[in-house]
């Protein structure tokens, strides 16, 4: 009689996608942490730039740059948030870990087996579910930050808690936003990268 079963299978292009993705996102994660654009003041000059580590004076032609709570060209830094240091620890490490399991990934296809395959897709996509709310906290505690003497400094005195005063969001913080939102389809993607592949045969079992 003919009887319809099913066994684990792989699928490449999936795995292709996810560590694709994966990559991508941590790369894009990591450069938006470095990046010194978070928040930008455009006026009074000069204009002024900072983000979780970094912050800088000047236009592109005589811009100045130096570790928050450093003074640059004369303008003090003042005392970083510790806000902000917890972002650096939460969206680094979470960037961290999107690279790791992105390079993870890249190793499916010498796997010898399908089972192994979903082992690690299992693993790494936990991980990643994980890296992804890391990430996701640290946007949320970021403008925690803007209350710091340092962002009062730079933004004004009306900056406080998620109120930018005289500054506003830059591209790298949108580019860590953007990055978060897309790193959070990559647990997705691993769940996807084995699935059950249903056959037809023929059975010689006899039936009475």
């Amino acid at each position: 009689m003919k009887v319809r079963g099913w066994t684990w299978a792989t699928s490449w292009p999936v795995v292709a996608l996810w560590a694709s993705v994966t990559l991508l996102v941590a790369l894009a994660s990591l450069a938006a942490l470095f990046t010194p654009t978070w928040f930008v003041r455009h006026s009074p000059s000069p204009p002024v730039m900072f983000g979780v580590w970094a912050w800088c004076v000047g236009g592109f032609d005589d811009q100045r740059c130096a570790a928050v709570g450093q003074s640059v060209s004369g303008n003090d830094g003042a005392l970083p948030s510790a806000v902000w240091v917890m972002v650096g620890a939460l969206y680094g490490g979470g960037g961290t870990l999107l690279a790791v399991t992105g390079l993870s990934a890249l190793v499916a296809p010498v796997l010898p087996t399908t089972h192994a395959r979903a082992a690690l897709a299992h693993v790494a996509g936990n991980i990643q579910a994980a890296a992804v709310s890391l990430q996701a906290v640290a946007l949320v505690l970021y403008p925690l930050g803007l209350g710091s003497p340092f962002a009062r400094m730079q933004c004004g005195e009306t900056a406080s808690v998620y109120a930018a005063g005289s500054c506003e969001l830059g591209y790298a913080y949108m580019l860590a936003l953007v990055a978060t939102v897309l790193a959070a389809y990559c647990p997705v993607l691993a769940r996807l990268v084995t699935y059950k592949d249903y056959t037809d045969y023929w059975s010689n079992l006899n039936y009475m």
